[in-house]
């Protein structure tokens, strides 16, 4: 997106709205939320949505006139939410505008704009179409904080500003009639259980058709690295993967623009750690946010040409498909391969599994298939796919490897049990060919990453900081149901410990708190109790119950 290329009265908007952002821009804003019941510091993006959506109410035009006519919104509010006066705002010089938009907003209006469901509608962006785009639940969420502090008279708070009249009221304008992102009525957008699962968002809508944005972001954009501090965020305990994977999985598409890709500078990926670390989940949360299409999927699903099974090719179709049948696109996309270390099994299916580690060979390294793709049997066409600028990511628990080397180094580890718990190991590609992957198949190999067991340091900070604490989303399932969960102090500590006990990773978390809401879920939905009250006593009973089971000798 450039500045020049936008219409005046939209420069003018944002020209604005860049004024509000730069006296914000590195003010530390927090705020207690009643919908999370917790403080919230103002994100990058934050402080963008409110800049735009402040600046609707300052700058001439047809924005500004529908705003007026919602007495609930008041502009004085707004201000008072970010802690600001209408007079402290900063003016930037006509001469800065065009520098400013380019290094602090266009890559993240960009981002926004691809990912709304209106951008279809869109032919030149106007005031009122940014102002639309905010409703998209990805991006309206320091509005809905908004909506609690300021319309109380909202009866659902949680979804408070995605219902409200004002964007009814501008896709009228715009004559759009595209689905309301009321969640309750509508079909096709609806909530998601907040604590359902731990690695992905609170909300979201229904699977849609694999497709990705129309438009690539600018992988030379020093901005794209904001959303780098974005995923450490929501991955804590593995900020150092997440950086490693995200730089990786950059330089290969930036090697992928080139006509002469270099030898060996495309990085092949084995990615391993224990179970519940996020392996695939950093990596989808990469590709979603740098909008590159993706695939995950079981490599034990799989076999070679003359086996029964399903043909690793058939990543290269859906990968096609989630480029919505643009192949340059898809050939530059990223193909996950999980339980990689499943290829050494023994047994009766041990000759199929070399079979298909014969033919990774040509697939990792770069090989070119012929592959028919289309809507239907009756509409197929032959395309040849070459995937030698594909990003290759192989994932393995390495679980019984991981388990030979640490029972290897806990002999005669007579340390306290306090310093028991962080237990150095290497895995190397010799290991792995230990295992019984192919010599020449671990040589495709150049880049190795790892997940790191978590902590209980780690479960701590994940249950109270992360953007997708199972915790933070159980609080909010509470506060949808018109009620409020209070937690004593101690709790936090204790359900950290339990699921560290539990020693699935992350996922841990999920199961200690689904299991304290089983219970409550009776208590929640038909109790007459306005407060919900978690204590160690009531947590420590409901792990012990879920533990016991009756049976007769």
């Amino acid at each position: 997106m450039y500045y020049n290329d936008l219409k005046e009265e939209t420069k003018l908007f944002l020209n604005k709205a860049m004024d509000i952002y730069a006296t914000i821009k590195d003010k530390k804003i927090v705020i207690y939320s009643r919908l999370i019941f917790d403080n919230h510091e103002f994100s990058k993006l934050d402080k963008i949505v409110l800049a735009l959506f402040i600046a609707g109410f300052l700058v001439e035009g047809e924005l500004k006139d529908t705003l007026s006519q919602f007495h609930d919104l008041k502009l004085n509010d707004l201000f008072e939410f970010i802690n600001i006066k209408e007079k402290d705002i900063i003016s930037l010089s006509k001469t800065e505008y065009e520098n400013f938009f380019k290094e602090n907003l266009s890559l993240d209006l960009a981002n926004i704009i691809n990912k709304s469901v209106y951008k279809n509608s869109i032919k030149q962006i106007t005031p009122i179409d940014l102002i639309l785009i905010l409703q998209y639940p990805g991006y309206s969420s320091i509005l809905n904080f908004f909506a609690c502090k300021y319309l109380p008279n909202l009866r659902d708070i949680s979804y408070a500003f995605y219902n409200h009249p004002l964007f009814k009221s501008l896709k009228m304008k715009k004559g759009i009639s595209s689905p309301s992102f009321n969640y309750r009525s509508q079909k096709n957008i609806i909530p998601k259980d907040p604590i359902a699962t731990f690695f992905e968002p609170n909300f979201e809508t229904k699977k849609p058709s694999p497709t990705v944005a129309s438009k690539s972001l600018d992988f030379n954009d020093k901005n794209i690295w904001l959303l780098l501090e974005d995923i450490q965020k929501k991955f804590i305990g593995q900020e150092e993967t997440a950086e490693n994977l995200f730089y990786n999985i950059i330089n290969n598409q930036q090697l992928a623009e080139m006509d002469d890709l270099p030898d060996g500078q495309r990085a092949i990926i084995f990615l391993d750690g224990p179970t519940g670390t996020g392996k695939t989940a950093i990596t989808r949360e990469i590709t979603k946010k740098l909008d590159i299409p993706f695939t995950a999927t079981s490599i034990i699903n799989y076999s070679s040409t003359g086996y029964v099974g399903g043909d690793i090719t058939d990543t290269l179709k859906d990968l096609y498909q989630r480029a919505n049948g643009d192949l340059k696109k898809a050939e530059r996309g990223i193909i996950v391969l999980d339980e990689f270390d499943k290829l050494t099994s023994r047994g009766r299916e041990l000759e199929m599994k070399r079979a298909v580690q014969q033919q990774l060979l040509d697939f990792l390294g770069g090989g070119k298939y012929n592959i028919r793709v289309g809507n239907s049997i009756f509409d197929l066409k032959e395309v040849n796919f070459d995937t030698s600028k594909l990003t290759f990511i192989c994932l393995g628990a390495l679980t019984d490897l991981r388990s030979q080397k640490t029972n290897k180094n806990a002999i005669g580890f007579n340390q306290p049990d306090s310093q028991k718990e962080e237990l150095n190991y290497t895995i190397t590609p010799q290991d792995l060919i230990n295992m019984g992957l192919e010599k020449e198949l671990v040589g495709r190999f150049n880049t190795y990453l790892h997940t790191n067991e978590y902590s209980k340091d780690d479960l701590l900070k994940i249950l109270k900081e992360s953007t997708i604490s199972p915790l933070i989303g159980f609080k909010m399932w509470i506060e949808v149901q018109g009620k409020q969960l209070v937690i004593d102090d101690d709790v936090y500590e204790l359900i950290a410990e339990q699921a560290y006990e539990l020693n699935t990773g992350a996922r841990s978390l999920q199961t200690i708190m689904n299991n304290i809401r089983t219970p409550l879920i009776k208590e929640v939905l038909r109790g007459t109790d306005h407060i919900i009250h978690l204590n160690r006593e009531f947590v420590e009973r409901i792990n012990s119950d879920n533990m016991n089971r009756k049976g007769r000798i």
